[in-house]
């Protein structure tokens, strides 16, 4: 069994933050260097390989941290819960490539494939119990949540295994036992 966090997550709030932040960063500083680079497409005398470097920047920029959050995210509820994530990013890609390229298939592909995930991530917090909100929280947004049992803090309390382990003075500090 893993360890849960008393939310229900199986990572810290700490550490969901911590990436989260870090995603966030990502897709600005990367996006931000996409745009300067599509702006210099502009300019005269630029090559005309930039353009193309300009939009896999811009693409990867954002794709990137994107499916680093949906592989995260669908880990830190259920442990194999990154494949629903990527099924969720590689639909939004699929919708968004059948849109461009004028294949109403592949968006209809797209489209079953996102519809699957939120199912899977939303059927992965109901077993997980962690709580999930319809609307906003802080607009009175109702929470669902089973009622069965409440998850188990693993991570704090009085288990043993999660305590600071403090080293002995005695025979560790001697040399071996004879």
């Amino acid at each position: 069994m893993t360890s849960r966090h008393p939310s229900g997550f199986r990572f810290s709030d700490e550490f969901i933050k911590r990436w989260t932040n870090r995603l966030v960063i990502a897709i600005f500083a990367i996006g931000g260097i996409g745009i300067g680079l599509s702006a210099a497409t502009e300019i005269d005398g630029s090559p005309d390989w930039l353009g193309t470097v300009a939009a896999i920047v811009l693409i990867g920029g954002v794709v990137g941290p994107l499916l680093a959050a949906a592989v995260l995210g669908g880990e830190s509820i259920r442990r194999g819960g990154g494949l629903v994530g990527v099924l969720l990013v590689g639909g939004l890609g699929a919708g968004g490539a059948g849109q461009v390229i004028d294949r109403p298939w592949l968006t209809w592909c797209g489209a079953a494939a996102v519809a699957l995930s939120v199912i899977g991530f939303w059927a992965m917090g109901w077993i997980a119990k962690v709580p999930m909100y319809i609307g906003l929280p802080w607009a009175h947004g109702d929470v669902v949540q089973r009622d069965d049992s409440a998850p188990k803090d693993l991570f704090g309390g009085d288990d043993p295994r999660l305590r600071p382990r403090r080293p002995r003075g005695g025979s560790a500090s001697r040399g071996p036992r004879r």
